[in-house]
């Protein structure tokens, strides 16, 4: 399954991981320093990417990912300004059950503009095209933020994950909701 290098929207556009630079490295960095407490409350990745040299690898990462075609992430941004907004990315792609999983960040600057939502759709609208059946979203219960993307983007809450995930911060276990839209629902 190929996916474009570049997915355009209205006010956004996603640039496919393909070559990472240390350049790249540094500016995902820096909006991941001012936006850490927003990102790792939520998202463990957060906590552990500690430099630029640790989003470096992260990137090397999603360009196999590409160059494997089983995870294809991308970098939001204005399309106008080239403003870093976030990543977003098309993951666990399961060609023969026709099957993937979006996951996304914002830069804390960039939250409640609707850049995710747009984001969304621009690539599930890809995915769809190119084959995919069944597109799944997941978040935490307690990330408001990301539930109003996926309901705004007309994604059925299938259920809740009951805790799945063990977060080292609060030494409590988290759970996930699960949303999911089919191709037929697109």
């Amino acid at each position: 399954m190929n996916f474009p290098k570049k997915i355009k929207s209205d006010r956004i556009e996603l640039t496919g991981v393909h070559k990472p630079t240390f350049e790249l490295a540094n500016e995902i960095y820096a909006h991941i320093e001012e936006s850490r407490a927003h990102l790792e409350v939520f998202l463990p990745w957060a906590d552990t990417t500690k430099s630029p040299e640790d989003e470096f690898v992260a990137l090397k990462d999603f360009a196999q990912g590409f160059d494997q075609k089983t995870n294809f992430a991308y970098i939001i941004r204005e399309k106008n300004t080239h403003r870093f907004l976030g990543c977003i990315e098309l993951m666990n792609v399961d060609t023969k059950n026709l099957s993937a999983e979006i996951g996304y960040w914002l830069s804390k600057k960039a939250c409640g503009n609707g850049y995710m939502l747009e984001a969304v759709r621009a690539l599930e609208k890809v995915a769809f095209e190119k084959g995919i059946n069944r597109i799944v979203i997941r978040n935490d219960v307690k990330n408001i933020k990301s539930a109003h993307v996926a309901r705004n983007a007309d994604y059925h809450l299938d259920g809740v994950l009951r805790e799945i995930r063990f977060n080292d911060k609060t030494k409590q276990f988290d759970s996930s909701n699960v949303w999911s839209k089919l191709k037929s629902e697109a």
